[in-house]
């Protein structure tokens, strides 16, 4: 998961259980701890669907 997640352009609960044949309950850690480790980052949090990016090295404004 921590070689091929921080390439996907979408990264979702429900895109790692695709396409790495994992539980949802346990993509979500896995999102917490690449976030941890800045290799992903938050586009959009709602109860129903967490939905974050690569992270870019791009100085924020």
């Amino acid at each position: 998961m921590l070689s091929e997640a921080p390439k996907y352009k979408l990264v979702t609960p429900s895109v790692l259980s695709e396409r790495l044949r994992i539980n949802a309950s346990l993509a979500k850690r896995g999102i917490k701890d690449l976030m941890a480790r800045g290799l992903v980052r938050e586009v959009s949090l709602h109860a129903s669907q967490q939905i974050f990016t690569r992270a870019t090295n791009v100085p924020s404004s």
